[in-house]
């Protein structure tokens, strides 16, 4: 059986949400506001066993928007490590989202832990649609402002950031070493990869990505045979470059909001920063955040 006009969409949306319900009511607003663009969209959501609201807010809003379907994914809390949970996780939404009963144009990976959706610019949006669309590049990244803040997930032909995460884990346990790392490592890279022009690549996200649909059928999120689990953005984004010999490009108009935690901050900041990072996370394995 066919797939009618009404399974037919402009972007599919897939994201992991766990303990999202701050930021889950402007996802749904930015839905609505691309559906008011003229835009058909929808949401594919793993929830990932949050302790506050997020599983609630997201069934709330599929049952009353249309525009979120929640899957549960929260077998991800069965991987000790965090690469490979995200991997195991975006590989598991991909391969739902084949099996749904829909088309779609594109497919954008998206965070929703940040107001990324509900500050995204329709317009902007329809100019990315249109680019992967023309089959020059199998994806278009967002960018940020004040900089650019996604190194982990980027690779170009000169530079790849694979290892970050373990170069990060090496500095970690002397604090002046690990603000001295951010402060000639992580900074300086961040703003060379700021730009309001686009940076061909063979790996981004940056909190989006939007991928031509066919495009990231071709991609896996898992590494080859006894790999490395890498990040997950550049594990998917190789295998999709290897699979149509295409580029993808971070376009420097398609511009979020970045994060307050990834953004440049003196010594004092910095350690008040990651001692509030630390305690979050404390309470929430005690269980104390309801």
């Amino acid at each position: 059986m066919g797939v009618s006009d009404d399974d037919r969409y402009d972007i599919v949306f897939l994201a992991l949400a766990q303990n999202c319900a701050d930021t889950i009511p402007g996802v749904v607003r930015g839905l609505d506001t691309l559906r008011q663009s003229g835009m058909k969209v929808i949401a594919v959501i793993g929830e990932n066993g949050s302790a506050d609201l997020t599983r609630e807010l997201l069934e709330e809003a599929a049952a009353s928007t249309g525009m979120v379907s929640v899957v549960d994914t929260s077998f991800m809390s069965e991987a000790t490590e965090r690469l490979q949970r995200m991997a195991l996780g975006r590989q598991f939404l991909a391969g739902y989202v084949k099996k749904m009963p829909l088309t779609a144009m594109a497919i954008c990976v998206l965070d929703v832990d940040e107001p990324f959706l509900e500050h995204l610019d329709p317009v902007v949006l329809q100019s990315a649609l249109q680019r992967v669309k023309d089959d020059d590049v199998f994806a278009v990244s967002a960018t940020s402002r004040p900089t650019y803040y996604d190194l982990l997930a980027f690779e170009d032909e000169d530079r790849s950031f694979a290892d970050l995460d373990k170069r990060i884990q090496r500095v970690q346990r002397n604090p002046f070493e690990y603000y001295s790392f951010f402060q000639n490592v992580i900074y300086p890279e961040q703003r060379r990869l700021t730009s309001d022009s686009e940076t061909r690549c063979r790996s981004a996200f940056n909190g989006l990505c939007l991928y031509e649909a066919e495009s990231y059928a071709m991609g896996s999120y898992l590494p080859p045979e006894n790999g490395p689990w890498i990040c997950e953005h550049i594990t998917f984004n190789r295998s999709v470059a290897i699979g149509t010999g295409r580029h993808m490009v971070v376009d420097g108009a398609l511009v979020l909001p970045m994060p307050s935690e990834h953004g440049r901050r003196t010594l004092p900041g910095f350690f008040w920063q990651r001692l509030r990072k630390l305690l979050k996370l404390v309470t929430r394995r005690l269980g104390l955040n309801g």
